[in-house]
């Protein structure tokens, strides 16, 4: 794929690895940056995670999502450490951080990415453990709050 889209509200493009430079600054503080993330994204995205619900459609429902990710984790972060892309597929490493139940815990995760005529239309995020951060969260009282706020958005 010679250029991907970086702003799908403008249409600028560019190449793979600005959009994940992008994409990394948005998750150096999400909930700033949660519309930028979102931009990086088609209107209909697919979003699929093994901590969700099977899937969600929709840049509104990826906003309403990740809005609910910070209620329960205000101080959740990411930062990719590497990256390919083959054919029309980006994977994108990362690690994220957050308090869960009163503690700080990081978990690794990949994200694979779709594109369609240079618009990332589907994220799939693979995590090395999907059941630690829900373990870490009903282990502790301190984390069922965060749990509910999860859950209920």
């Amino acid at each position: 794929m010679t250029s991907v889209v970086l702003n799908t509200q403008t249409g600028e493009r560019g190449s793979a690895g600005e959009w994940v430079a992008l994409f990394d600054r948005a998750w150096a503080d999400p909930r700033r940056n949660l519309e930028c993330l979102l931009l990086l994204l088609s209107e209909d995205v697919v979003l699929k995670a093994p901590t969700r619900p099977p899937m969600s459609r929709g840049r509104d429902a990826g906003r309403r999502a990740f809005q609910r990710a910070f209620r329960a984790f205000p101080d959740l972060e990411a930062k990719s450490r590497r990256w390919a892309m083959a054919g029309d597929a980006l994977f994108i490493e990362m690690t994220f951080t957050a308090t869960v139940a009163g503690r700080s815990l990081s978990w690794d995760s990949v994200d694979r990415f779709l594109f369609r005529d240079g618009e990332a239309v589907e994220r799939i995020a693979f995590f090395q453990d999907s059941t630690l951060v829900l373990r870490q969260l009903r282990r502790h009282p301190a984390g069922w709050s965060q749990l509910i706020r999860l859950a209920a958005g």
